[in-house]
């Protein structure tokens, strides 16, 4: 546990400073080149994420789970993720580069997107680097290399600031930051042992097909995500809105904090997962860990968010304080499902993390229309809180969760498949 919680604060620590910096770089455009050159900054960005997302068709996470299960077979599985995401990533590209020639978009627009999704897809490499780095229990090389972006990054902020006035040479040199960060955690990789090997397509082909329900797991928790905003857009008022936004805030950091964890758990999940007694009882332990680290945080969160949303955003925002408080009391069924996904991937069972996720979207897009309609912000705070907990009883009544502790040591495979293609 304690190694798990030295990975965890490595990870987290080094995600955070990026999305510190990424947020400064939007700041940055607006202020300097205007609202309408964020706009379409932001508009670009959030296209070239969505389609990241669903090219990388769960490739990161299931890298993570098959590699720490078989570090031996560090290349072979390396080079078989690689082509796959090479292959989707180009597909998803070129998709967009239609959509962005129907739209007719203007020659400036262009060089933007070009830029921004470059660097987007970059991005996905790297945490597909990540990934098989956490996965050979290397988390502190990571925030290292990711502290060495974010160092860049600083430096190109700061210089944009005060000397730099083309939007394209700025993107370029973020570009070139991604690219840094790239060969680092390529060259880390290296370092480890992981070269570049022949592999067979049957083998692409079975790691494609053992990563598809996981990436869809995580297609319908990002489009759950962006319900609870989209369905209040179309009951409510801009200014219930904002007030919902406010209060989402903290929250949206706590998601990312659970996605984090759970790479970080899967990895020490997939190294015990041949032996079903063995990850029980480690699994048993990161439960106890999450509850006892949870309730006083949750508690904490849940009294104190009216204050700090007014310390954040002024007075002004004093209604979003009871949405906030309330959607606080979602944290430790957040980080549950986190781990209850975490070991259905370690276990090779992806599908059922799938099913609950899309029975938790379609509950969740009911109680939005339902509770979001009668009570406005208030009501959408209800239902996250309501999802979140209909998932973790969903994912209770799970045969496979272990609750009691385990006296045979079963040693079962689960991936029979998968190391008959690797011994081929």
């Amino acid at each position: 546990m304690q190694k798990l919680s030295s990975n965890l604060v490595y990870v987290i620590g080094g995600e955070m400073l990026l999305r510190l910096a990424g947020f400064a770089v939007a700041v940055l455009v607006g202020r300097v080149y205007g609202a309408v050159v964020l706009g379409v900054y932001a508009a670009i960005l959030a296209v070239a994420t969505l389609a990241e997302r669903l090219a990388d068709n769960g490739l990161e996470t299931s890298g993570i789970a098959i590699v720490s299960a078989h570090p031996e077979n560090l290349n072979r599985i390396g080079t078989s993720l690689y082509i796959n995401k090479t292959v989707l990533s180009t597909m998803a590209i070129g998709i967009l580069a239609g959509f962005g020639w129907i739209s007719g978009m203007s020659r400036a627009s262009w060089v933007m997107a070009t830029i921004l999704t470059l660097r987007t897809f970059l991005y996905s490499y790297c945490r597909l680097n990540s990934g098989l780095l956490k996965a050979l229990g290397r988390s502190p090389q990571i925030a290292k290399i990711q502290f060495v972006h974010f160092v860049m990054l600083c430096g190109i902020i700061s210089y944009a600031f005060t000397k730099v006035n083309n939007l394209s040479f700025l993107l370029l040199c973020l570009l070139v930051a991604q690219l840094s960060e790239f060969l680092l955690s390529l060259f880390m990789l290296r370092h480890y042992g992981a070269r570049v090997t022949q592999v067979s397509l049957r083998l692409c082909w079975d790691l494609a097909k053992r990563s598809t329900p996981i990436g869809l797991t995580y297609t319908v928790s990002t489009l759950m995500l962006r319900a609870d905003v989209l369905v209040l857009s179309v009951l409510a008022s801009a200014s219930v809105l904002g007030t919902f936004s406010a209060a989402d805030t903290g929250l949206i950091m706590v998601y990312v904090i659970a996605w984090l964890f759970s790479g970080v758990l899967l990895a020490d999940l997939g190294a015990v997962a041949a032996n079903k007694a063995e990850l029980d009882s480690h699994f048993r332990k990161c439960i106890s860990v999450i509850l006892r680290f949870c309730l006083p945080v949750t508690v904490a969160a849940t009294v104190f968010a009216p204050s700090f949303i007014r310390l954040l955003y002024g007075r002004q925002f004093s209604s979003a304080g009871a949405p906030a408080a309330i959607a606080a009391l979602a944290i430790p069924f957040i980080l549950l499902n986190a781990a209850f996904l975490s070991r259905a991937v370690a276990r090779n069972s992806a599908s059922t993390c799938l099913a609950v996720y899309s029975m938790g979207a379609v509950f969740s897009l009911l109680l939005n229309f339902l509770l979001g309609w009668r009570y406005g912000a208030m009501g959408i705070a209800i239902s996250i809180v309501l999802r979140e907990i209909a998932m973790t009883v969903a994912f209770l009544g799970w045969k496979e969760i272990p609750w009691s502790n385990a006296t045979a040591t079963e040693s079962v495979d689960t991936n029979t498949n998968l190391v008959e293609l690797l011994n081929a």
